[in-house]
């Protein structure tokens, strides 16, 4: 019976480990990194949370891959109209967290090499000022909501 226990216990905390999909290096995790796309071909946005456990601020300054360009950006929406703008970096604030998420900071890819597909992972590193490159597997979505604003 308690081998039975440790079994499924054990099981539990691989799955939640495994649905998690997040990356870690020192003081900063990167949780849910995913393309979301509406043509396979692109262009698409990527999004997550970045989360600085650290007492100092970092900045994300770029993205590298080698499946497409990439660049970051700032999205709002005022009286229906999208404006869009590339940034040169995205402050991390100590002890908080940062959403890149549709309407707000993303990324932007372009140039595919690749067709993307749904549920494919395609790597990439996060290239932060203080703490360097974080690699991390970016999920692919197929866009499902017109309010996603993934289409630019």
């Amino acid at each position: 019976m308690l081998c039975r226990g440790l079994i499924i216990f054990l099981m539990i905390v691989f799955v939640k480990t495994a649905l998690a999909h997040q990356f870690q290096k020192d003081h900063i995790n990167i949780n849910h990194p995913h393309i979301k796309y509406t043509i396979s071909s692109g262009p698409a946005a990527g999004y997550m949370k970045i989360v600085n456990m650290g007492f100092d601020t970092d900045r994300l300054l770029k993205v590298v891959t080698d499946f497409a360009d990439a660049e970051l950006h700032y999205s709002k929406v005022d009286d229906g109209i999208v404006t869009m703008k590339e940034l040169d970096y995205i402050e991390i604030a100590p002890q908080k967290a940062k959403s890149l998420k549709p309407g707000t900071h993303h990324i932007m890819f372009s140039n595919f090499s690749i067709e993307l597909k749904d549920g494919i992972s395609l790597e990439g590193y996060l290239v932060f000022e203080k703490l360097g490159e974080i690699k991390v597997l970016f999920e692919v979505e197929n866009q499902t909501s017109i309010d996603d604003h993934t289409e630019h």
